[in-house]
């Protein structure tokens, strides 16, 4: 073997191997006997390189030498004459291979290590931790040796000394007897293999072993084996056991290596950590779990991201990284929940590809996908813009970071939003400039239902979301839990008090994970112990998951107008005669009106009908165009066996807007019919209002949850799902809580071109934060449920156009008028006569003007259908009075449940 060093000072040294009876040569008398150490003096000349060789024949063999040894430096001189000495380099060759073995240098200007005459007397290769990963060059250049041990897994999978490196050993509990297994998907543990690869760190400028390290960290997981258990076992929490042992320290004992223990980290995949199905829990002695034995078919994403956020944990991170205040929008990583089970989206490349997702979103799964494909798990890379929640700034560039990465926080309503963290954001939609927000809200959690129905009243501004209370924008649980309900914290409990944000001076504050890190193993006594940090469990991780999707559709929906847009008109060119085939035929003026009439541009332009066909047609609404927005039609003019048209489609068309309509007969086949038809834009207002236009395109067969297109709109800021029920019936939901009380007016309109059918809404049922809707199709001939795409509209306190510069009225009628679901612009509650059998009138006195129009909806389960009749405001205005004529599903005139919207001209 041959050595070489290269450094500065004048002293006697040493070199001892791996035995003391290796001997060494350098200028001595081939008749002198070698001696076990060299010395010799070093000269103050700098960087001056020694060669010395041994003869190791005996004493220590290549792989000792591999293993490290140990340079001792003596200096007999006194403490008045000495030097220290500089060994800046050191490189080890076997003379009879050439293999270079050891290979040190330090940077530029520094030291591997310096010897002094009484201190630092010892350089050792055996534990060079060359990137102070807690794994010493030994152990990943040559495995670990230990009590006859000898795992050489690390160095079989180029575990590299030069790059930061963490060691992970997974094992997974696997039922034999059912034969169901616990073990993550291998994608999973590659996405966080790369998550790790990307990390911001490094790499080192110098690497003592020839090669230059790449960036990042190595996250080396050896997914090891299935534990064999019954599906009792399976079952049992694994870090919760009572006075006894915990289950995941049985498994770690017989399955995870002694030598392994303090280097690797230990990882266990199971059905569950504890009593409350949480996704899993750290810090055990040496390492944690992850559980998502509850979850069928976990996402790869949730796996990943549980993986890595259980890691994180024991990487020293918190859930706000450097404190436990969850939920923060300047905190952009896995370790807060709101990424925890999506990950982390870019905010552009999710606005671009929504764009293709086609008309309906949710029965196939479309966009999920495409959020997990716009999305990485990570740890934060910067420590963003402190937020102060009382003081927030819209007009601020962003959250501080340069990426285009996706925000999300909560609104004082409790409903979450999201935004380009790298531009203004508005965090109060209904405000602007410096707004108060309670962006973390979801962190200050109050009361819980022990069983999923909440019986705890709210107090002071406390709010409820999901069954849940929290604490509201000043952060204190005002509320009283019912002994019924689980208090998650004490009544009175200051959440900003005890997470140091208080109102007044407090702040929430970001944090850099990448920079905190602690890659090195330790002892974990330092680590919260199993059950200290708070998880979610593994039903809040896929509720959480689909509110972010929600939150996603939502600020992807379209947004309210500045202006009210919208139209009506009288369809009263119905048959060849009035409207030849393929001719642009001119519709009366006394019954049409349009928004387009406020602009200059389009102000003298009037609606218009192309005759496309039996019962086809096409009516161009004036001076509204819109790419969105929300169309309806109903029959006109019909005092005898009812006729149904529907929307088959509308578009914008230059300044206009065309909607496509269709009519049938009583018996499914096509007509020439009368009609009114309106169309509107989502426009501006406080009112709650909604749309859903309901086209799965597969002929309203499937649910979409939620929707996303440009006819679905919610003022509530939330999203509108459809889940089909069965043939033909079909559950509404509009969330929010603008729609809790759910005393607006719904109109239904069949869409599209299959098979034809009368949709209605039959039924409202409220809810703490929603309002849903039940919606049935029948088919026209024999009045059988049948699927079918729809439009629906909802207003409440405002008309059909959400326009309260406009006067307007919507009534609802179950045998009388409902007070409680009617509205009418001069307050006044109309009077209801029947006229006979299906035939009702109704009055108010002091709403009307000429011309005006009107929606009518039947409202009842049984297959029938409603029209109108006749609106007149020309004999004693503003006196007007409607009739309305409703139909059996075999259509024969029958009573009937319906509502009706009025809309007239300003």
């Amino acid at each position: 073997m041959e050595s070489a060093s290269t450094g500065s000072g004048t002293t006697p040294w040493r070199s001892s191997g791996s035995a003391t009876s290796c001997s060494f040569s350098k200028e001595r008398p081939a008749h002198a006997p070698p001696r076990p150490y060299h010395q010799g003096n070093t000269s103050d000349q700098p960087d001056v390189e020694y060669v010395w060789r041994a003869h190791l024949a005996g004493c220590a063999t290549a792989a000792d030498l591999a293993n490290g040894f140990t340079i001792e430096h003596i200096n007999y001189a006194d403490d008045c004459c000495t030097d220290n000495w500089s060994l800046r380099s050191l490189r080890v060759r076997d003379l009879d291979s050439g293999r270079i073995m050891l290979d040190h240098a330090a940077s530029s200007g520094k030291d591997l290590h310096l010897f002094q005459k009484n201190a630092d007397q010892f350089y050792t290769t055996i534990d060079l931790d060359s990137d102070g990963d807690g794994l010493s060059d030994r152990i990943e250049l040559h495995g670990i040796r230990d009590q006859g041990v000898v795992d050489t897994w690390l160095p079989d999978h180029d575990s590299d000394p030069c790059r930061e490196t963490i060691a992970v050993e997974i094992d997974w509990l696997h039922d034999i007897v059912s034969d169901v297994s616990d073990m993550p998907d291998r994608a999973a543990i590659d996405e966080a293999i790369a998550m790790f690869a990307d990390a911001p760190r490094g790499p080192q400028d110098f690497c003592p072993y020839g090669h230059l390290p790449a960036a990042g960290v190595q996250l080396l997981v050896d997914l090891d084996e299935g534990i064999p258990v019954d599906q009792a076992e399976r079952m049992r929490p694994l870090v919760h056991a009572p006075h006894q042992v915990l289950p995941y320290y049985r498994f770690a004992d017989a399955h995870f290596s002694a030598v392994r223990r303090g280097l690797f980290r230990y990882n266990l995949w199971g059905y569950r950590a504890d009593d409350t199905n949480k996704s899993g829990s750290c810090c055990t002695k040496w390492g944690f779990v992850v559980t998502l034995g509850t979850v069928q078919d976990p996402p790869v994403r949730v796996q990943s991201a549980s993986f890595v956020h259980e890691l994180g944990h024991a990487l020293g991170l918190a859930h706000g990284g450097h404190d436990y205040v969850n939920y923060k929008p300047n905190y952009l990583s896995v370790m807060n929940y709101a990424y925890s089970s999506i990950g982390i989206p870019d905010y552009v490349a999710w606005d671009r590809r929504r764009e293709q997702l086609g008309p309906a979103v949710g029965g196939d799964n479309r966009l999920e996908q495409t959020l997990g494909e716009v999305s990485t798990i990570d740890y934060s890379r910067s420590t963003l813009w402190p937020l102060r929640r009382w003081r927030l700034d819209e007009g601020r560039n962003g959250l501080g970071t340069g990426q285009h990465t996706m925000a999300t926080w909560w609104d004082n309503q409790g409903v979450r939003h999201i935004g380009d963290a790298s531009e203004p954001i508005d965090w109060h939609p209904e405000d602007d400039g410096v707004v108060k927000v309670d962006v973390n809200g979801e962190f200050q959690l109050c009361v819980e239902a022990a069983d999923g129905s909440l019986e705890s009243q709210r107090a002071d501004d406390d709010s409820v979301q999901g069954g849940k209370i929290y604490a509201g924008l000043d952060g204190v649980c005002d509320s009283d839990p019912a002994p019924t309900d689980r208090a998650v914290v004490p009544q009175g409990f200051d959440y900003p008090d005890e997470h140091k944000y208080k109102i007044d001076d407090g702040v929430l504050v970001g944090s850099d994970d990448w920079s905190r890190i602690r890659i090195a193993p330790g002892s974990g006594d330092d680590l919260p112990a199993p059950g200290d940090v708070p998880e979610m469990t593994t039903d809040e991780i896929m509720a959480h998951r689909a509110r972010f999707l929600d939150a996603v559709v939502a600020a992807g929906s379209p947004k309210p107008v500045t202006a009210p847009r919208w139209g009506y008109a009288y369809m009263d060119r119905a048959t060849p005669a009035e409207a030849p085939l393929g001719a642009v035929t001119s519709l009366t003026t006394s019954g049409q009106w349009s928004t387009g009439r406020l602009d200059p541009a389009t102000a003298n332009r009037r609606a218009t009908v192309v005759h496309t066909g039996t019962g086809t047609y096409d009516v161009r609404l004036p001076g509204v165009a819109s790419p969105g927005g929300i169309a309806h039609v109903t029959p006109y003019r019909t005092a005898y066996r009812g006729r149904t048209c529907g929307v088959t489609g509308y578009a914008p068309d230059g300044p206009d807007q065309l909607v496509q309509v269709r009519c049938f007969n009583e018996n499914g086949a096509p007509a020439d019919w009368w009609f009114t038809v309106f169309f509107a834009e989502f426009g501006p207002g406080t009112t709650p209002y909604a749309t859903i236009r309901y086209d799965d395109t597969a002929g309203g067969v499937h649910t979409v949850n939620p929707v996303l297109n440009t006819g679905t709109v919610n003022s509530g800021g939330g999203v509108n799902r459809v889940v089909r029920e069965s043939a033909g019936r079909y559950q509404v939901t509009l969330d929010g809580r603008a729609f809790a009380d759910g005393t607006g007016y719904v109109q239904v309109t069949p869409y599209g071109n299959g098979t034809p059918a009368r949709c209605n809404p039959a039924a409202t049922q409220p809810g703490d934060d929603r309002l849903e809707i039940t919606v049935v199709c029948h088919a026209i001939r024999g009045g059988a449920p049948a699927d079918s795409p729809w439009l629906l509209s909802y207003t409440q306190g405002a008309g059909l156009h959400r326009d309260v510069t406009t006067p307007a009225a919507y009534v609802t009628v179950t045998g009388d008028v409902d007070p409680a679901r009617s509205h009418s612009s001069t307050d006044e509650t109309p009077a209801l006569t029947r006229l006979g059998t299906g035939n009702y009138r109704m009055t108010w006195e002091n709403l009307g003007k000429v011309g005006d129009s009107v929606q009518v909806t039947s409202t009842g389960t049984g297959g029938g259908y409603c029209h109108l009749g006749n609106v007149n405001s020309y004999a004693a205005a503003p006196r007007v009075t409607v009739d309305v004529w409703c139909h059996t599903a075999a259509g024969t005139p029958g009573d009937s449940p319906f509502a009706l919207a009025y809309l007239r001209i300003p």
